[in-house]
C-alpha cells in the first residue's frame, strides 16, 4: 500500500485548521461518467457542508486523460472556491491492482469503497456516491452520536436481492443468517464507516474460504456466492459486535427504474421540502419527463443549487454546459 499522502492530489486547500471531534472525512468514489453530478455534489458540500466536514476525497474509478482531469479539477475548484474544507483526488490506480477493468462498474466501485479506509485516518468517513448532493446544513449529529455511526434501518423482505447478499456474508464470517440482523444495515448512501471495520472486511483471516474478499463483491447479483459492499461490511460490524445509532432515513435518492410511476417520482421529489432529509440523489441513467425535471429543477433552485429554473433544467438534459463547467 502506498503512503495515504503520496496517493492523494490536491484540489482545494482550507487554510483554516480543523482539530478535535467536531468534523468527519467525506469520500465519494466516482466514475469519469458521473463527473457531472460530482460537480454538483461539490457545489452542494461547499454550501451545506463546512461545519461537519474536514476533508472531502474523491476517488475516480475511471481512466480519464490528462487534459480531461485538468478540466475537471479547475471546476472542482471553482465550485469549491467557498468550501472550509480541504478537497483531495486519488486515482484508482494508484490504490488498488486486481483487475478492475474486466469488473463490472458498479462492483469495481465497491471495491473501492473498502479500500478507501486505507487511507482516512479518522474513525468514521462519510461514504458517498456521485449522486448524492446535500440540500440542507449538515452537521456532525446527522452522522456519528455519542461516538456510534448513524444507521437507517431497511426493510429487506424475503424476495430482496439483498437478503441473499447479506446471508451470503454473514455464512462467510460465520454468523447466523437471520433477516431481523440484515435490516440493521443499510444498503445505500450516504453511509456512516467505521473505518477500522471497513478495514477488517479485507482481512481474509476472518472469512471461511480459501478466496479472497474481493472475489465476492466482484461477482455480479445473480451469481450465489456475490455479495455487496455493505453486506460484507454489516456482516464485519456484527461480528465485532460493534453499536451503532439508529435515526430517521435523512436522504431520498431517485434510481435508474425506481420510483417507475409518475405520481410516486413526484411525492420523492416533493421530499427535497421537508426539514428531515438532508440529502437527494439522482442516479446518473434515471430518465425523468418533461414535468418531473420541471418539479425538481424548483426544488433545487429553492434549496440553491442553481440560480434559476432554466439552469437546473439546463443541467438535467445535458450536464456540462461547456469546457466542464456547470450552469449557475
Amino acid at each position: 500500500m502506498k503512503d495515504g499522502t503520496s496517493v492523494k492530489r490536491q484540489v482545494h486547500i482550507n487554510t483554516t485548521s480543523k482539530s478535535g471531534d467536531h468534523f468527519l472525512d467525506f469520500v465519494t468514489i466516482c466514475f469519469s461518467g458521473e463527473l457531472p453530478n460530482l460537480l454538483l455534489q461539490a457545489r452542494s458540500l461547499a454550501k451545506y457542508g463546512n461545519d461537519v466536514i474536514k476533508q472531502w476525497v474523491i476517488v475516480l474509478n475511471s481512466e480519464i486523460e490528462p487534459e480531461e482531469r485538468e478540466n475537471i479539477f479547475l471546476s472542482l475548484q471553482k465550485e469549491l472556491k467557498e468550501a472550509d474544507f480541504s478537497a483531495f483526488w486519488i486515482e484508482r490506480k494508484d490504490i488498488i491492482n486486481i483487475g478492475l477493468p474486466e469488473m463490472h462498474g458498479s462492483r469495481s466501485q465497491q471495491i473501492l469503497k473498502i479500500i478507501i479506509s486505507n487511507y482516512i485516518n479518522e474513525k468514521f468517513y462519510v461514504l458517498l456516491d456521485a449522486k448524492n448532493h446535500a440540500i440542507r446544513h449538515l452537521e456532525k449529529d446527522f452522522f456519528v452520536r455519542d461516538n456510534q455511526p448513524i444507521v437507517h434501518r431497511e426493510e429487506y423482505e424475503a424476495w430482496n436481492p439483498f437478503c441473499q447478499w447479506f446471508a451470503k456474508a454473514f455464512e462467510l464470517v460465520g454468523l447466523p443468517q437471520d433477516r431481523a440482523l440484515y435490516q440493521k444495515y443499510q444498503s445505500t448512501t450516504p453511509y456512516v464507516m467505521e473505518t477500522e471495520i471497513v478495514r477488517e472486511c479485507m482481512n481474509n483471516d476472518l472469512l471461511s474460504s480459501s478466496k479472497p474478499w474481493y472475489y465476492f463483491v466482484s461477482l455480479m447479483g445473480d451469481d450465489a456466492d456475490s455479495v455487496t459492499e455493505f453486506a460484507l461490511y454489516g456482516a464485519m460490524f456484527e461480528l465485532f459486535k460493534k453499536k451503532s445509532v439508529f435515526s430517521q432515513k435523512n436522504y431520498v435518492t431517485l434510481f435508474a427504474g425506481y420510483p417507475s410511476e409518475h405520481k410516486h417520482i413526484l411525492s420523492f421529489i416533493d421530499q427535497i421540502k421537508e426539514e428531515h432529509i438532508k440529502f437527494f440523489g439522482l442516479h446518473r441513467s434515471t430518465h425523468l419527463s418533461i414535468d418531473e425535471n420541471i418539479s425538481l429543477a424548483i426544488r433545487w433552485v429553492s434549496r440553491g443549487l442553481f440560480l434559476n429554473v432554466e439552469s437546473a433544467l439546463l443541467f438535467l438534459t445535458k450536464g456540462f454546459v461547456k469546457d466542464y463547467y456547470l450552469p449557475e
